[in-house]
C-alpha cells in the first residue's frame, strides 16, 4: 500500500514540477543566475507553507508524520557540494530530472542515467567509504533545528534546545513567505 501512495504523489509532483515550469533546465538557470526568480518564488513558498502545515500537523500527531533526520558529516557536505554543482550545470535535480524525462526530453534522460551510474558507483564504493572520515559525524549528528521532532517514539537533540520545533517552524515557514512575497522577479538582467 505504501508503494501505491508513493507512486501517486511522486506522479502528483511530477505534474506539479511540469506546471510551474521546474521540468526546464532553462528556467532553473535562469533562477541560479538571477535573471528570472518566479521559480525561486514558488519554491519560497512551497517550503514556507509545507513547513507550516507539517510541523502544526505533527504537533497535534507527532506519531503520524515521518521525518527522517540525517546525521551531519562531512560526506554530507561534500555531497552536496557535488549536488549544487550538477544542479547549476544541468538545470536539473533528481525530481526535475525525472519529470523532465517523462516530458521526452533527452538531455533529462542522460541525466538520470548519469544519476543511476552515480548511484551505482557509490554503492559499489560504500564498504569502503562508510570507514573513512566522510562518515565522521559532526555538529551534534543527528540532530535537529529545535525541539519536537519525534521519529518511533524517539525525539532527536536540538540545537536550539529551548524553542519549540513547531514555533520554530512556523517562524521560518513565515520568513519563507514573506521572501517570497517580496523577492523581485529578477535581480540580474539577461547578458
Amino acid at each position: 500500500m505504501e508503494i501505491v501512495l508513493a507512486i501517486i504523489l511522486g506522479g502528483a509532483f511530477g505534474m506539479v514540477l511540469q506546471r510551474i515550469g521546474a521540468t526546464n533546465p532553462n528556467h532553473i538557470i535562469d533562477m541560479l543566475k538571477l535573471t528570472d526568480l518566479k521559480l525561486a518564488k514558488t519554491i519560497l513558498m512551497a517550503i514556507g507553507v509545507s513547513s507550516i502545515v507539517v510541523f502544526i500537523f505533527n504537533s497535534f500527531a507527532p506519531e503520524s508524520v515521518h521525518f527522517s533526520v540525517k546525521a551531519a558529516y562531512l560526506g554530507v557536505l561534500i555531497g552536496g557540494m557535488i549536488f549544487g554543482i550538477g544542479f547549476a550545470v544541468g538545470g536539473l535535480c533528481p525530481g526535475t530530472s525525472l519529470a523532465s524525462a517523462a516530458e521526452g526530453r533527452k538531455d533529462a534522460i542522460f541525466f538520470v542515467l548519469g544519476g543511476l551510474v552515480g548511484s551505482w558507483l557509490f554503492a559499489i564504493a560504500y564498504e569502503h567509504l562508510k570507514t573513512s572520515a566522510l562518515y565522521t559525524t559532526s555538529l551534534g549528528g543527528k540532530s535537529t533545528l529545535a525541539e519536537g521532532v519525534y521519529r518511533h517514539g524517539h525525539e532527536y537533540s536540538s540545537i536550539i534546545g529551548f524553542v519549540s520545533g513547531t514555533v520554530t517552524a512556523v517562524i521560518i515557514g513565515i520568513i519563507m513567505i514573506v521572501l517570497a512575497s517580496k523577492l523581485p522577479q529578477a535581480i540580474r538582467k539577461e547578458d
